[in-house]
């Protein structure tokens, strides 16, 4: 009745339920308001500052390359010269 296949498969589909309980417990968990432990954070993030330090903004990226078609080129510019 049962064979090896269908107990791996019973085994994954546990694995899966449980995980899928893991992270909802710990989403539920960390929606609760007053917690009592030092680190955590009601904030969206969970970061644990809370806006208490001065924030960084971050450098904006360099592009080194930018990948686009330039003015003028392209199959209508080419026939134009042609």
């Amino acid at each position: 009745m049962f064979d090896w296949q269908n107990l791996t498969v019973a085994l994954i589909i546990l694995a899966a339920c449980l995980y899928t309980v893991r992270r909802a417990w710990r989403r539920v968990r960390s929606m609760r308001g007053g917690q009592s432990d030092a680190n955590a954070s009601t904030c969206a993030t969970g970061c644990g500052n809370c806006g208490d330090d001065a924030k960084t903004t971050a450098m904006p990226a360099k592009v080194l390359v930018q990948i686009g078609r330039s003015p003028g080129t392209g199959r209508r510019a080419s026939r134009r010269r042609g």
